[in-house]
């Protein structure tokens, strides 16, 4: 089992102690949005390539909850308002990962503000007795689905349980789109999304204390989902703040840092 903890991290980025709770409408017109350091404009996670449009994200903190912004240019705003299909969500989103050594959240976020969430625990660290076997996580109640191992490119660790009904309790997130949603004949500007992930619900990918404190560092990965509508032709292409490769999204010990920090 490999300890992502211990693999260096290819980039850091600081995540400022929050003086104030936001309210998460996903305007992000507070303070704390204007100071907080963005990111890198996200590139193409197969290729490291430059995207089509510009897309950055923020971090905050506080006792409570991990804070989560994000900008994302747009010309045209718009969702298909369909169901996920196992693992595939034919959505414009926005995508958060934290990942912990045995564990890795997922979740999304389109335009009109809808959330999918899902839960991964590597069966190597799903043990009876240990961390994992608890009742949210009960393998005989929730009878997880299980990925990887099965299609190339994949994990050199193995099969992963994957919990597809697993919710983060206290969750909060909005999207608010600079333009209008789904009118495919004007020009919009970006939509933007913030988030609050409480501490308490993130137990099972924090590694460390929890709440964490100054200094902690978090595994943390963010995308975007770009469905391209062309005449007679729809793909989707995939951008991120870092250049993920063949083994995807979902391999975590890729994904940067963010450290918290108190200013």
């Amino acid at each position: 089992m490999t300890d992502i903890n211990t693999i260096p991290p290819h980039a850091t980025y600081p995540a400022a102690r929050a003086a104030a709770v936001p309210v998460i409408r996903g305007r992000l017109d507070e303070p704390m949005w204007n100071q907080a350091p963005r990111t890198t404009r996200f590139v193409d996670a197969a290729t490291g390539g430059v995207a089509y449009f510009d897309t950055q994200a923020a971090f905050s903190w506080d006792e409570q909850a991990l804070y989560i912004a994000a900008f994302l240019e747009e010309r045209d705003t718009w969702t298909t308002t369909e169901p996920r299909r196992g693992l595939v969500w034919p959505e414009n989103t926005f995508e958060v990962f934290i990942a912990s050594a045995g564990a890795l959240y997922q979740l999304s976020i389109n335009p009109a503000g809808q959330t999918e969430q899902l839960l991964f625990i590597w069966k190597d660290a799903y043990e009876r007795g240990g961390r994992y076997d608890v009742p949210d996580l009960d393998l005989a109640r929730c009878r997880p689905g299980v990925v990887g191992g099965d299609a190339a490119p994949h994990h050199r660790r193995g099969l992963r349980w994957l919990f597809d009904d697993w919710q983060l309790e206290g969750l909060s997130a909005a999207a608010r789109v600079s333009g209008d949603l789904n009118e495919r004949h004007d020009l919009d500007k970006n939509w933007t999304v913030e988030m609050a992930l409480p501490w308490s619900g993130l137990k099972h990918v924090l590694d460390g204390a929890n709440p964490p404190g100054v200094g902690d560092r978090l595994r943390i990965g963010v995308a975007r989902n770009q469905v391209i509508d062309l005449r007679g032709a729809r793909f989707t292409t995939t951008w991120s703040w870092h250049q993920a490769g063949a083994p995807g999204l979902y391999a975590p010990e890729n994904y940067p840092v963010v450290e918290l920090v108190t200013a």
